[in-house]
């Protein structure tokens, strides 16, 4: 129901061509909001219309919702979604759709919801612009499903993220679930044409520190399988821990062999567990900054083709920029299920160009991998990997140009309020996997300026490694 602070109008705008003879000049009708019973109403009396809101603040409990092609919702405005049940904003079944200079927020006690913010499905040409989407914690702020042709443009997500439980029960390759952070800002699925660029996405209010984890028993498993899933180590089910609890991305890009033709450029992402998840075909993501991410990027399950030039990676922990094949990358000649697409999906085709990683290891997550003893390549800025499976396809042609890994301890750095040199926080600037199957092949190396870490700058030589 609308609950009006002050009265407030909704401005609709009819624009024909003007041509003499045959159609009336400009027309402009103002609608005045009060005439409907709540903005939805109003929304639906005017189907395929521009809408302008007032700039003030409306309070809903339903989602809007935009079902007609052509509609435009134009601010500036203020939405306030009370119902933590509810979404904020839903577009479905409509192309031609835009959405600009609108505030979504969440007011005290609605804030925790496992609904997503503002929805897109089956959807084409809708372009999200200037938006405000904050409060929303958990699962996704702004997700696009099953469409085609979406931008999310100099959009502003804040404090996305949730506490929930990560569940991977009932999935054969983990069997546990386990207490979580997870939220996403800004999130494509399976969309054909994605422009994702100069977007602000940025997480305040959970920040993984020690006194979090502690806090809220994160990691801690609430479902153990009777034996260890394939993905699931040892140690895990030995302790019933998992220190994987920091889950979800600043900007996601996903579903495996359906997402493809995407740009991520100029975005800013801060304190996400990842700040680009990738898992798409034909990419190009440049000038972004990613910082304080538990992995600054990855791309794997079968991403194809991918442009990586041009940005800057500081104060990530774990990882600067993962390259691997995933459980979601198969061979042509993979077994598939009734109905799955044909062919393939496999990983690589990649340039990994004039990127900088810098201040890596000092960000809010060192303290939860500086201590641990694993198998597993972690702690290297550049890291290109073997198979998630071992059946899956091998991550193929890479070339790595013109990057810069800069250790900044060496630079002198604050500790304890003096300034001293601190030893590099990573092992390898760059790390190729070379003995486990299946292990990357024709990774070209040139040109790059690598720091050496703990263990060495690299682990093979600036060529060729085939």
């Amino acid at each position: 129901m609308l609950q009006p602070r002050f009265p407030r109008r909704l401005t609709v705008i009819f624009v024909c061509l003007c041509v003499p003879g045959l159609l009336p000049a400009l027309e402009i009708k103002t609608v005045d909001v009060r005439a409907y019973s709540n903005l939805q109403a109003a929304i639906d009396a005017n189907p395929g219309q521009i809408i302008r809101l007032q700039p003030v603040e409306y309070e809903i409990s339903a989602a809007l919702r935009v079902k007609h092609s052509g509609t435009e919702l134009i601010g500036p405005a203020r939405i306030v979604q009370t119902n933590a049940a509810e979404r904020m904003l839903a577009i479905s079944g409509a192309s031609g759709v835009r959405v600009r200079n609108i505030s979504f927020t969440r007011p005290a006690g609605a804030q925790d919801t496992e609904q997503h913010g503002i929805e897109v499905s089956e959807s084409s040409d809708v372009i999200l612009s200037g938006l405000r989407i904050s409060e929303n914690h958990t699962r996704s702020s702004i997700v696009a499903a099953s469409s085609r042709d979406v931008t999310v443009e100099n959009c502003t997500v804040t404090n996305y993220k949730g506490l929930t439980i990560d569940d991977r029960s009932k999935s054969p390759l983990y069997g546990f679930a386990f207490k979580a952070i997870d939220g996403t800002g800004i999130q494509m699925r399976d969309v054909d044409g994605i422009v994702i660029r100069d977007n602000r996405v940025q997480e305040f209010r959970l920040l993984p520190t020690q006194a979090t984890r502690d806090r809220y028993s994160l990691g801690t498993l609430t479902i153990v399988p009777e034996k260890p899933g394939r993905l699931m180590q040892q140690d895990i089910f030995d302790t019933r821990y998992t220190n994987n609890w920091h889950q979800g991305a600043g900007i996601h890009v996903t579903v495996p062999n359906g997402s493809k033709r995407a740009i991520v450029t100029g975005n800013y992402v801060e304190n996400a567990a990842q700040g680009l998840d990738l898992h798409a075909d034909y990419a190009i993501v440049s000038n972004n900054i990613f910082t304080h991410a538990m992995i600054g990027m990855k791309a794997m399950h079968g991403a194809k083709h991918v442009l990586i030039d041009g940005n800057q990676f500081t104060h990530c922990d774990l990882w600067g920029l993962k390259l691997m094949p995933g459980a979601g990358s198969f061979a042509p000649d993979s077994p598939r299920t009734p109905g799955q697409a044909t062919g393939e999906n496999v990983d690589g085709g990649h340039i990994v160009s004039n990127n900088i990683f810098s201040y890596f290891g000092h960000g809010e997550q060192h303290w939860n991998w500086k201590d641990r003893n694993s198998d597993y390549p972690e702690r290297n800025v550049i890291a290109i990997l073997f198979g998630q499976l071992e059946e899956s396809p091998p991550l193929r042609n890479v070339l790595i140009a013109g990057n810069v890994v800069h250790d900044s301890g060496q630079d002198t750095m604050l500790v304890d309020g003096k300034w001293a040199k601190v030893p590099p926080r990573y092992f390898h600037a760059l790390y190729v996997e070379r003995k486990r199957q299946p292990y990357p092949q024709n990774v070209q190396v040139h040109g790059n300026l690598f720091d050496p870490g703990l263990t060495a700058a690299t682990n093979v030589v600036a060529s060729a490694a085939k």
